[in-house]
């Protein structure tokens, strides 16, 4: 994470100066692609950070990492025939799994923060006017967008047992929701299911310029906490293989 902030904001300084050239350079890039990647005012610092940073690669690290402790805590203990030790354990399976599940917010909290104070750094340094408030309402919509799919991962995992079955699960499913955010642009058809897409809720609302749209993100906090639920009931349930 901060590998990829420091790189891309030491390339800002250069965009900036060379603004009227590559304003000019973007506006023969085709259509489509600009409304893909959302290419608006990208010379601004506002807009090099939406377009650069928070409209594929970071928002990627969290989902990744958020997939990955999701498929890991309820399958990996299985998978691993360690499951029988820990289950057998005085303590409930409600209480084993919501432990995994604080572990696995508490990460994306902690990698929120990292972000965020990599870009209060790192926009001073290279002269990036934007206010603070809006640096963390973007930290807190990839946070959001990693949270929502730990839980679909942890919710397939205590489904199924399968550590491959929720990581998969989880990662199909943030493809298809940013390939359908991308595409939603061009494809009118798309705008039907736009209104349920996870990145409409987070990255959509353009937190870096308009910060958190307060409706989206509490919806995005009741379908993770659903799917944690619902894990949870799964997990409690479940035969687990020892």
């Amino acid at each position: 994470m901060l590998a990829i902030v420091s790189i891309q904001l030491s390339v800002y300084p250069t965009v900036r100066s060379s603004a009227a050239g590559l304003a000019s350079f973007i506006e023969n890039y085709p259509e489509a692609l600009r409304k893909i990647f959302r290419m608006e005012d990208y010379t601004s610092g506002a807009g090099y950070l939406s377009s650069e940073l928070f409209s594929f690669m970071v928002p990627l690290i969290f989902i990744s990492i958020g997939a990955s402790w999701g498929g890991s805590a309820s399958a990996q203990e299985e998978e691993d025939r360690t499951a029988d030790l820990l289950l057998a354990l005085p303590i409930s399976r409600g209480r084993i799994l919501g432990t995994k599940i604080l572990a696995a917010v508490s990460a994306q909290i902690v990698l929120a923060a990292v972000l965020f104070f990599a870009l209060m750094l790192g926009t001073r340094a290279v002269d990036i006017s934007i206010g603070s408030s809006r640096i963390l309402a973007g930290s807190i919509s990839c946070a959001l967008l990693g949270i929502l799919y730990n839980s679909v991962s942890t919710f397939l995992g205590a489904m199924w047992g399968k550590r491959s079955i929720a990581l998969g699960g989880g990662i199909a499913l943030a493809i298809a929701g940013f390939l359908f955010y991308s595409l939603a642009p061009l494809v009118h058809t798309f705008d039907k299911i736009t209104s349920i897409n996870p990145f409409q809720w987070t990255l959509g609302s353009d937190p870096i310029r308009r910060g958190i749209d307060v409706g989206y993100t509490m919806l995005c906090l009741l379908v993770a906490a659903a799917f944690y639920f619902a894990g949870v009931i799964a997990f409690r349930r479940r035969d687990i293989a020892a």
